[in-house]
């Protein structure tokens, strides 16, 4: 009777392990839906989507239920799920809260740096610039979002923090739309950078929140371009 019931548990999958699993099908989805891979407006087909993931399809529909209440995915008139739509509406809802946040932010880590955190940011901001000339893609945005990653943890505002990673996410759609050899006139965002952190180093506070409005203002530019590119890209 032991090993009977022995063998029916191994039969069923823990909660750990369910939680598990949705949790992998919701990291990878959205890792997709950023990275391009699942274009905007493409039609998600549950039952080919489980099988790649190798999953099966329970924690992937809870997974897509997560990804539709964060905007990441649509729901059809039909009830079909597709990966949710781009436009210059939603970026410049998106960049309006940004824009907000990130100035709160910088002001705080202005008045918390000390000389340590300042050197750090500096050889972030060297990075990024070293790799702007070589136009990869993954690179460049790695090294801005560790720049203001750093903002972030130096802070010390938790709430605004979670609120700006969750945004951010939905924002980094836009910044992967076309491939950067496209975009080569654009300013690069190291040079936003720079004179943030000008600004931080004299602890000039309104310089360094009118720093980060701008850099805010130029990227919200960029993401506009990036969504006009793609729609005459893909003639939509």
């Amino acid at each position: 009777m032991y090993k009977e019931e022995e063998a029916m548990d191994n039969f069923f999958p823990s909660d750990s392990e369910v939680l598990s699993t949705r949790n992998f099908a919701y990291s990878e989805i959205k890792k997709q839906i950023i990275k391009g891979q699942l274009e905007p407006d493409a039609t998600i087909i549950e039952e080919k989507l489980a099988k790649n993931l190798q999953i099966s399809r329970t924690p992937l529909r809870e997974a897509l239920h997560r990804l539709e209440w964060e905007k990441f995915v649509d729901r059809k008139r039909n009830g079909r799920l597709k990966v949710a739509s781009i436009s210059i509406e939603e970026v410049k809802e998106l960049f309006s809260v940004r824009r907000v946040l990130e100035c709160m932010i910088v002001v705080n880590a202005a008045q918390n740096a000390t000389k340590v955190d300042i050197q750090n940011l500096e050889n972030l901001v060297e990075m990024a610039s070293l790799v702007s000339s070589e136009n990869n893609i993954e690179d460049i945005l790695s090294y801005g979002n560790r720049f203001h990653s750093y903002l972030y943890d130096i802070s010390g505002h938790k709430t605004a923090v979670k609120i700006l990673y969750q945004l951010n996410d939905r924002i980094s759609r836009y910044r992967r739309l076309v491939p950067i050899e496209n975009l080569k006139n654009q300013k690069p965002a190291s040079n936003g950078h720079k004179t943030i952190l000008i600004n931080m180093e004299k602890r000039d506070l309104p310089g360094v929140e009118k720093a980060m409005e701008d850099h805010i203002n130029h990227s919200l530019e960029a993401s506009i371009k990036i969504i006009k590119k793609y729609k005459a890209i893909n003639k939509l």
